[in-house]
């Protein structure tokens, strides 16, 4: 599904009417009475079934890839923030320092047959050093 909104300039966004549009888009019905958060629990739940892309018009974008040639066959005209790998090391640090207690004691037992903690290698091996995967 995909959702175009246009969305003006001004500071402040007109909720209402961007969840209003949604809602249509995505054929549910409209309750005027609802509160804006009440209404926005309910459009998160009917857009978590679905795939769906939202076209903000109007408003500033993030566009993330690996590859310099993507954000340029986006015509993206600002200039880019390139993201810097990271090393085995600071990956594996990093990676560490965001699994929970038991399993970061499971991965840092040095005994010879830690398969808890090749397989933890690996993974973070396989997030090639991008601080976001990792």
């Amino acid at each position: 599904v995909v959702i175009f909104i246009e969305v003006s300039n001004s500071e402040t966004l007109n909720t209402v009417e961007i969840q209003q549009t949604i809602s249509e888009r995505l054929n549910l019905p409209w309750n005027d009475a609802e509160p804006i958060a009440k209404r926005a629990k309910f459009l998160i739940k009917a857009l978590t079934r679905k795939r769906f892309v939202i076209l903000l018009d109007d408003s500033k974008l993030i566009l993330t890839t690996r590859y310099r040639e993507v954000c340029f066959q986006m015509n993206a005209q600002r200039s880019l923030i390139e993201m810097r790998i990271l090393g085995n090391d600071a990956s594996w640090e990093l990676f560490l320092g965001k699994l929970s207690k038991e399993a970061s004691a499971s991965v840092g037992w040095l005994g010879s047959q830690n398969d808890t903690r090749e397989h933890a290698m690996k993974i973070a091996q396989s997030c090639g050093g991008l601080p976001l995967a990792l």
